[in-house]
C-alpha cells in the first residue's frame, strides 16, 4: 500500500510536466507561450499578428488563435515578449523591385533556406526563392541541421547578393523572396547539389530554375546528401563546382516594372502553404504523447527501486 502512494504521488508529479511542456511549435501568429511563466514570445510575426498595432490588440488575436487556455486567462502586456519585432509595422517594399539586385548584410542565421539580411538600412527575414530544405527550427528533420549549417557557413564568409524574381516580392508571412548569391555563387543551386534540398515552391515563374533543378537531378544521381548518404565534404569534393557570374546589378531586360501600391496587391495574395501554416495546426492538435511517456517510464522506474528497497 505504502508502495502504491509513492507511485501515485510519483505521477501527480511528473503529470504537469508531460501536459504543460512547450511543445516546440507556433500559433497562426507566429508565437508561443513560455509555459513555465505563460510569457508570450512572437517569434516570427505572420501578417496577422501585424494587423496588431499594440500589444492590447495583439492580446485579443492571441486570444482568438492560441489554443494555450491556462495562459491566456492571465495573460497582460507585460507578459508579452516581442522579441524585437515592432507592432503596427508593415514590411517597408518602397526602397525594393522586382527584378533588381541588392547588397546586403547577414544579420542571423535561421535555417537552410531563410535567414535575416540587411538592405538599404531595413532588416528583411528572407526565404530563400524556390527551394524548401529539411527543417531544423521548429522540429529537426534528417539533414536538417546540416543544411542550416552549410547554409550559415556560405554566408557568414562571402559576399552577399539578394536578386528579387517573380512576381511578388514578399509571401504572405512578410518575407522577402529572393535568389541569394554568395561570392557570385547561387546558393539555392549549391544546396541543391549538396542534397541538401527535399523539395521545390512556387510562387510564380523563376529565372535560375532550371539551374537548381539540374543540380538537384546531380545530387540524386551521385547520392549527395540525403539522396544517399554522403556528406557534404564528401560530395564537394567529389563534385567539380564551376563558379557561376553573379548578375548584373541593372535590372534584367523584360522584368516587370512593379510600383509600389501594385506589389502590395500582390503580397495579399494566397500563398502555398508554409511551415508555419503546418506549425500551428500542430499546436491546435495538442502536446506531444512523449512527454507524458517519458513521464511514465520514470515512475515506473521509481516504484521498481521502492519494491528493490523493501
Amino acid at each position: 500500500m505504502k508502495q502504491t502512494a509513492i507511485l501515485f504521488f510519483c505521477l501527480l508529479i511528473l503529470f504537469p510536466v508531460s501536459v504543460f511542456a512547450h511543445p516546440g511549435t507556433l500559433d497562426e501568429l507566429g508565437g508561443h507561450f513560455h509555459n513555465s511563466d505563460c510569457t508570450y514570445l512572437l517569434h516570427e510575426p505572420t501578417a496577422l499578428a501585424k494587423q496588431a498595432k499594440t500589444k492590447e490588440e495583439l492580446i485579443k488575436l492571441i486570444q482568438t488563435y492560441n489554443g494555450n487556455e491556462r495562459c491566456k486567462r492571465n495573460l497582460t502586456a507585460e507578459r508579452i515578449d516581442l522579441d524585437g519585432h515592432t507592432l503596427g509595422k508593415k514590411a517597408d517594399d518602397a526602397s525594393l523591385r522586382l527584378g533588381r539586385t541588392y547588397e546586403a548584410a547577414l544579420v542571423e542565421c535561421v535555417d537552410g533556406d531563410t535567414a535575416k539580411f540587411r538592405v538599404n538600412g531595413h532588416v528583411y527575414t528572407t526565404r530563400f526563392l524556390f527551394i524548401d530544405t529539411p527543417e531544423s527550427t521548429i522540429e529537426v528533420e534528417p539533414y536538417g541541421k546540416e543544411a542550416s549549417q552549410f547554409t550559415c557557413s556560405r554566408l557568414q564568409k562571402g559576399d552577399i547578393v539578394l536578386e528579387t524574381d517573380g512576381n511578388t516580392l514578399f509571401d504572405k508571412y512578410q518575407r522577402l523572396l529572393a535568389w541569394v548569391w554568395v561570392d557570385n555563387r547561387l546558393l539555392q543551386e549549391d544546396l541543391a547539389k549538396a542534397g541538401l534540398v527535399e523539395d521545390f515552391y512556387d510562387y510564380g515563374d523563376y529565372q535560375y530554375e532550371s539551374r537548381v533543378r539540374e543540380a538537384y537531378e546531380e545530387a540524386k544521381r551521385n547520392g549527395a546528401g540525403m539522396y544517399g548518404g554522403r556528406s557534404v565534404a564528401e560530395n564537394e569534393r567529389a563534385s567539380s563546382d564551376t563558379k557561376r557570374e553573379s548578375p548584373s546589378d541593372t535590372k534584367r531586360e523584360g522584368a516587370p516594372n512593379t510600383d509600389p501600391q501594385a506589389e502590395e496587391e500582390m503580397n495579399q495574395t494566397d500563398r502555398a502553404p508554409s511551415r508555419e501554416q503546418e506549425a500551428a495546426a500542430s499546436e491546435r492538435s495538442g502536446h506531444p504523447i512523449v512527454y507524458t511517456l517519458l513521464g511514465a517510464a520514470a515512475a515506473a522506474a521509481v516504484y521498481w527501486l521502492i519494491r528493490q528497497l523493501k
